[in-house]
């Protein structure tokens, strides 16, 4: 014991130390360039290190060692994978370090194999057969291969050989990961059980962690050109109105971007009301990047108590533990998304609900207090309103039969009072309440019809959209194959567990007798999946299946029913029982937010799609105030368009595109300097 914890000591030490050269030594200082994902991967040898050093420190070695293999193969495997659009595996090595990672991963496979036979295969085999039955757990393998994969990039490409190699590749790899946990199951474990923690820990942990996203690798600022629209419309709605002036024709080119119009005079974002209300509160205080943050957290709370409600204080708690450690979640609230609100006003509705058990102390007030919650989700993000609100409106008639009808009425009244604000908006900006400005937009910029909800050749952008959008029209095989590559994605962006984000909701559907509550988390799944599958566009290239945030807590939910089925099936037999099995989910999250959040935040996130902060660093000494700056194409011009104040007073930034007639510049602004600008920034 003493050899171990001295050992154990040394590694922390040397893990530590491994992670602040990692953070801390420069490319100055080292003598040559570095490459972010060489630096990430240091740094999670860092990681392992300390992770096995505080296990052998705990006296558990064997797992100290499967935990390190687990962290050192995951990343190895994710060294290999491609970060942006859809992510796949690199199958044949380039350089040395590429094919150094086969040699980690099998490294994996040999130390977990190794602890499987001395604590005797056979038995184990015969244990797991009849605990969970073989032909379940190879079902389990197979899907979760399967799902490893995204089939959208093969298809368009037309690789489908390529698929089924990596299929296979991906079924292979789910055997080592899940090895190692199985062997981690057979150890003593550092830990002593699933610590009952306040949920006011992983929410000021998302808080936190979503602070330093916000702050190193989204750069407090947009990443794609909706955020750009949104925070565009947030600075009108803080300013008090609806639209600003619009522009004089020769700046009308250089402030040309997606989602932005001008139309009758008037210059706006078309997007929906919801978010950009919200955001413009943070726009006000002059921290809009703080709003999703805060949102973040408080949705891990509200969570906790919705699941307390329904399944239990054990059940909360998993369930608050996976959200603190979703890279999913803690990305979206990084960003300048709509989706967090979303999330949170959809989970404030059903705590509300399910504390208006009768009419005394506020039920009424409640009731009404989560319509309006939910008619702010329809504000926002439309389709996503009916569906939960229609659903939550549903649940409150069959729960409630005999006072069902007046307690659903007060709910829906509740949902009108803010969800009509949509069509108010509509019409106050188009001039009918059911054309939104983004429907009038996108008619004009790619013809009648091409937002619409539903099948046909002229729905989507005309002649497609690449990858994202393969072939022009919407039909039922792309809604099929939208379904399958978003399913992929949420497999792999949810937790980042190794073994697959879904591993405890097959978990739920292989082993798990569901009840009431199960079924009613299972159906929002199920309806918010249907209602995308007759949308167009199905995004899941920036943080996740986005379209499916909102079933993102129903599956947290299920994933913590999963992992209590799996526990159900091993007793306990002896003091050491459950605790081996709860080391699986506290390792597994401690893989997703320790290895995959981070890989996710150097690889993909920092200066994503061409956005980087070089033009407002540049601008904070003062050099530009008042002038007129052309700045030149080298990133996206959101970069410095989202500088602009919409009244255009102070600086304005133009997207130098070729486009703008500088003697029409001039003469529009005699007394304004007009400069030209180029980041240093590639």
């Amino acid at each position: 014991m003493g050899q171990g914890r001295t050992f154990g000591a040394l590694a922390v030490f040397v893990g530590v130390a491994i992670l602040l050269a990692a953070v801390l030594v420069t490319d100055q200082m080292f003598g040559r360039p570095t490459v972010l994902i060489d630096r990430w991967y240091f740094a999670i040898g860092g990681v392992a290190a300390v992770v096995a050093g505080i296990c052998l420190r705990r006296g558990a070695p064997a797992f100290a060692a499967l935990a390190f293999v687990l962290i050192t193969g995951g990343a190895a495997q994710l060294y290999v994978t491609d970060p942006l659009w859809f992510s796949t595996l690199h199958l044949n090595p380039t350089n040395w370090k590429e094919w150094a990672t086969v040699a980690v991963i099998g490294a994996e496979a040999l130390v977990a194999w190794t602890v499987l036979l001395r604590a005797g295969f056979g038995t184990i085999l015969r244990e797991t057969e009849a605990r969970l039955g073989l032909s379940r757990l190879a079902l389990f393998v197979l899907i979760t291969g399967i799902l490893s994969v995204p089939v959208l990039g093969y298809l368009a490409r037309g690789a489908e050989a390529a698929y089924g190699a990596h299929v296979l590749v991906g079924i292979v790899l789910t055997l080592v990961h899940l090895s190692v946990f199985a062997a981690m199951s057979q150890v003593k474990s550092p830990i002593s059980g699933l610590y009952r923690l306040s949920p006011l820990v992983p929410a000021a942990l998302t808080l936190a962690v979503s602070l330093i996203l916000s702050f190193y690798s989204f750069e407090r600022m947009p990443h794609v050109e909706d955020e750009v629209a949104y925070l565009f419309q947030a600075k009108i709605f803080a300013g008090g109105a609806l639209s600003a002036p619009a522009p004089v024709p020769a700046l009308l080119p250089g402030l040309d971007y997606y989602l932005f119009d001008v139309q009758d005079g008037r210059w706006y974002a078309a997007t929906a009301p919801g978010w950009p209300v919200a955001l413009a509160a943070g726009v006000a205080a002059g921290v809009p990047w703080l709003v999703n943050p805060l949102l973040a957290a408080l949705s891990v709370l509200l969570a906790h108590a919705v699941a307390n409600r329904l399944a239990g204080r054990d059940q909360a708690d998993l369930v608050a533990m996976m959200m603190g450690a979703s890279p999913w979640l803690l990305a979206m609230a990084a960003s300048l998304m709509t989706h967090t609100l979303t999330l949170f006003m959809m989970l404030l509705a059903w705590w509300l609900l399910l504390r208006a058990g009768d009419r005394a102390n506020g039920a009424l007030r409640r009731l009404f207090i989560a319509g309006l919650a939910m008619g702010w989700i329809f504000a926002t993000r439309p389709l996503d309103g009916l569906v939960v609100g229609g659903l939550t409106g549903l649940w409150l008639l069959a729960i409630a039969p005999q006072g069902g009808i007046g307690r659903a009425l007060v709910y829906g009244v509740g949902c009108v009072a803010t969800g009509v604000l949509y069509f108010v908006h509509n019409m106050l900006m188009t001039g009918s309440a059911l054309i939104s400005p983004l429907k009038a937009y996108i008619e004009r910029s790619w013809g009648p019809g091409a937002n619409d909800y539903g099948f046909g050749p002229q729905i989507g952008p005309p002649g497609g959209w690449g990858w994202l959008d393969l072939r022009p029209g919407h039909t039922a095989g792309e809604g099929l194959v939208n379904l399958i590559n978003l399913t992929a994605n949420l497999q792999f962006e949810m937790m980042g567990w190794s073994i697959g984000s879904l591993a405890f909701v097959l978990a739920f559907l292989l082993w798990q007798k569901p009840n009431r509550n199960d079924l009613l988390m299972g159906g929002v799944i199920l309806a918010i999946m249907a209602a995308m599958f007759f949308y167009w566009f199905a995004d899941s290239y920036y943080i996740g299946p986005r379209y499916w945030f909102l079933a993102s807590f129903p599956l947290f939910y299920l994933s913590a029913r999963g992992y209590q089925a799996i526990r159900e099936r091993f007793p306990d037999q002896d003091d050491q029982a459950f605790v081996r099995i709860d080391s699986l989910i506290w390792y597994a999250c401690i893989f997703g937010f320790c290895v995959f959040l981070p890989w996710r935040a150097v690889t993909k996130y920092y200066e994503y799609n061409g956005f980087h902060p070089t033009v407002r660093e540049d601008a904070a000494d003062g050099r530009f105030d008042g002038k007129l700056v052309l700045v030149e194409r080298n990133g996206d011009p959101g970069s410095a368009l989202m500088l602009n104040d919409p009244w255009l007073r102070g600086t304005i930034y133009l997207d130098d595109n070729g486009q703008i007639d500088e003697a029409a510049l001039r003469a529009a602004f005699p007394d304004r300097e007009i400069v030209r600008y180029r980041a240093q920034w590639n």
